[in-house]
C-alpha cells in the first residue's frame, strides 16, 4: 500500500528503469534501422521524465516532513535535480535527434547523474 514515507521510494525506481529501456531501444532502432523502436525510446523517456519528476517532488516532501535527516537529503537533492535537467535534454533529442554526437553526450551524462543520485540516495 503507498503511503506518504512510501511514495518517494515507489517512484524513484521508475527513471532508471524507464532511462535504461529507452536507451535499450535506441540501439535496436540504430542497430535495425527501423523507427518504431525510437518512437518506444521516445515513450520510455516521456515516462521516465514523468517520473523523475514525480520522484523529485516526493523527495521534497518526503524532505519536509522531516523524514530523513537534512544533512542526508542535501547532496541527493543536487544530484537528482541535474538528473531531472539532463533527463529533460535527452528526451528532447530522442524527438528531435537521438543520434547526434550531443544526444550521445546527455545520455552518457545523464546515465553518470542517475548512478550518482542512486549512490547518494
Amino acid at each position: 500500500m503507498l503511503s506518504t514515507p512510501t511514495l518517494h521510494p515507489f517512484s524513484s525506481h521508475f527513471p532508471p528503469a524507464l532511462f535504461l529501456a529507452g536507451l535499450a531501444m535506441l540501439g535496436l532502432a540504430r542497430r535495425h534501422t527501423d523507427t518504431r523502436w525510437v518512437q518506444a525510446a521516445c515513450l520510455n523517456f516521456s515516462l521516465g521524465l514523468l517520473m523523475a519528476i514525480l520522484a523529485v517532488l516526493t523527495g521534497m516532501f518526503a524532505a519536509d516532513i522531516a523524514q530523513w535527516p537534512i544533512v542526508a537529503v542535501e547532496g541527493h537533492q543536487g544530484y537528482s535535480f541535474a538528473t531531472v535537467i539532463f533527463y529533460i535534454f535527452c528526451t528532447i533529442f530522442v524527438y528531435t535527434q537521438p543520434f547526434k554526437p550531443a544526444a550521445l553526450f546527455f545520455y552518457g551524462l545523464t546515465v553518470l547523474a542517475i548512478g550518482a543520485t542512486a549512490w547518494s540516495g
